[in-house]
């Protein structure tokens, strides 16, 4: 396993093995789960908030990753190896659908919050302030 992750390490440094390098990196984060707001306790609210934060956070990582990914693609690029556009729409169809699942996640989580504080009575409270 050592001597795989050298030689590879070795063969992206050198320039041989960019798409393969570049295309492993790129982690697609989950969503975080969130708990019946009915049911759930302070403590798992804020984990809720501190889940959805994130999941921001990683998916904006995630989507970087994959525009630097397609920068270094098209820089590798050469009369011989010309870049494959169709990646770029399948990295641009990740990130749309990524940045549709951060929406989803906040407004979840938002939602999930809110119902939270009427199910505890403690709307317009701090979350400490919930029993």
């Amino acid at each position: 396993m050592l001597k795989t992750m050298m030689l590879a390490a070795f063969l992206a440094g050198a320039g041989v093995l960019p798409a393969f390098a570049q295309g492993a990196v790129c982690k697609e984060p989950a969503a975080p789960v969130l708990p019946d707001p009915a049911k759930a306790t302070v403590e798992q609210m804020r984990a809720v908030l501190t889940g959805a934060q994130g999941f921001m956070s990683a998916s904006d990582s995630y989507q970087e990753c994959l525009g630097t990914n397609i920068d270094a693609q098209k820089k590798a690029a050469t009369a011989d190896k010309p870049f494959d556009t169709t990646l770029e729409k399948a990295a641009m169809d990740k990130a749309a659908a990524n940045q549709a699942m951060k929406e989803k996640v906040g407004n979840d989580a938002n939602m999930v919050l809110t119902a939270f504080r009427k199910a505890h009575n403690c709307d317009g409270k701090p979350l400490a302030s919930c029993s």
